[in-house]
């Protein structure tokens, strides 16, 4: 039988006070009183605790308390947990045989109601000065109304909750992002629209017979003739002997295949929007070996403006002999020069689902931004997609960054859309190519199918 009779308030605690409080022996006890406070842990709270001596959160708390109940067991006095004032002490507490017929409202098989029942038998020599401590409501429901006392242990006393593991994961993750962001370049990427959203995504119907042979013949009325003479009369010098067989072909293409996919070419040119890329280097490392890739999984990409030949291609003109030499670009004849290292160069410069830029040495609080055409296509259902992604040689992973920009579709008559008479487009482009170019090579000149030409 335990001698309580020294002490102003004896404690029965729930597992809990031991594994879910602040450091025991930092606790406020001077809440309970001034006088000595003596903590009864029973058998069911003692077999919790030692249940945790190998837990990873809890381990460290169970072995440390359960020393304290050693050092009990050994001298079957009280062991000090805090000197005080007040001073607070722990023993175990044995009980009596437990009637749990007389119990009927507990169940034996809980660990909160064989608490309360081992409270209730405690091998104390004066039961009624007993108080039950414990946070939950349920135990100390069961000991009051089975005549014990009970105390609610204050929230405060709590420890703060433990993160989840996904909550730990992410804190873990987050650490070494952090170490790694010192040791490679932090770089931010961007994709925003610059064509008005939502885009158009237009469906022209095909022209009428009438209405393409009336295009037709007025091309190939206008189209260039083979009349050049020297001042003197003579035309050996002017002549072009190559200009019937190029005229021969242009006249083939264009009615075979360039009037009857005007509709098309109309297409691609109200298809095509503008989107901005922009990447800056935010971090102090500089991004070595930098590559910059911009894809699409349901449109086409142009790293230029392009401009359609609704109309066909542009008639051949008879050429001089000298027209070829004068028409040479010389300044394209040598390699490319790529010995800046600053310099942003295009390796893939499309139409396709990819075009990729690189730089060499991307140094810190440096940026780059590109402009690009966007081709709608018959896939392009819903929402463009447009992803840039980021990589360099000094860093791991990639960055990246992603458009989702809404489509409507809509459809056009041919004349909606280009006037048969005139020629001239009539429905207005949600981006103009030729709006201020300077130079042929600004613009990307393709077919009314697609494919990419030169100028004649």
């Amino acid at each position: 039988m335990l001698n309580i009779s020294a002490y102003d308030r004896v404690l029965v605690i729930d597992t809990q006070v031991v594994l879910e409080t602040k450091p025991l022996d930092q606790l406020p006890w001077g809440e309970f009183g001034q006088g000595p406070i003596l903590l009864l842990v029973c058998r069911q709270a003692q077999s919790e605790i030692d249940a945790k001596k190998n837990d990873g959160r809890l381990g460290a708390r169970a072995r440390s308390f359960n020393k304290l109940l050693d050092r009990f067991l050994e001298t079957r006095s009280p062991a000090e947990l805090f000197a005080g004032p007040p001073r607070v002490d722990v023993a175990l507490v044995g009980n009596a045989r437990i009637d749990w017929d007389t119990l009927d409202d507990l169940d034996r098989d809980d660990g909160d109601d064989r608490i309360v029942a081992q409270a209730l038998h405690a091998l104390v020599e004066d039961r009624t000065r007993l108080e039950l401590l414990s946070h939950d409501m349920r135990p100390r429901d069961g000991a009051i109304t089975h005549g014990l006392r009970a105390v609610k242990l204050p929230e405060h006393w709590l420890r703060a909750p433990e993160p989840s593991p996904d909550a730990r994961e992410r804190a873990r993750l987050e650490r070494e992002l952090q170490v790694l962001r010192t040791e490679q370049p932090t770089i931010k990427v961007r994709v925003e629209a610059i064509t008005p959203l939502p885009w158009r995504n237009l469906v022209v119907e095909p022209a009428s017979d009438e209405q393409r042979e009336a295009i037709q013949s007025y091309i190939l009325r206008t189209a260039p003739r083979q009349d050049r003479e020297d001042g003197l009369g003579f035309s050996s010098m002017a002549r072009d002997y190559s200009f019937d067989d190029r005229k021969g072909k242009w006249r083939e293409r264009l009615i075979e295949q360039d009037l009857p996919a005007m509709h098309l070419g109309l297409q691609r040119l109200h298809a095509q929007h503008r989107v901005r890329i922009s990447i800056e280097n935010v971090g102090v490392i500089t991004a070595e070996g930098l590559s910059l890739e911009v894809r699409s999984g349901n449109t086409q990409l142009h790293s230029r403006p392009y401009y359609v030949f609704v109309f066909g291609r542009p008639a051949p003109h008879p050429r001089f002999f000298h027209d070829p030499l004068r028409h040479m670009n010389y300044g394209r004849l040598g390699p490319a020069s790529r010995h800046e290292p600053f310099t942003f160069y295009t390796e893939e410069e499309g139409p396709g689902p990819v075009l990729i830029w690189s730089c060499s040495s991307f140094r810190q609080e440096k940026s780059f931004e590109v402009e690009l055409s966007v081709e709608l296509g018959t896939g392009t259902i819903g929402k463009a997609q447009i992803e840039a992604v980021v990589t360099a040689q000094n860093m791991k992973g990639d960055v990246r960054a992603q458009l989702l920009a809404p489509v409507v579709d809509g459809r056009i008559a041919f004349a909606e859309a280009v006037d048969p008479a005139t020629r001239r487009i009539v429905a207005d482009l949600a981006f103009d190519p030729l709006d201020g170019i300077e130079r042929d090579d600004d613009v990307r000149w393709i077919c009314n199918d697609g494919s990419v030409m030169r100028k004649d």
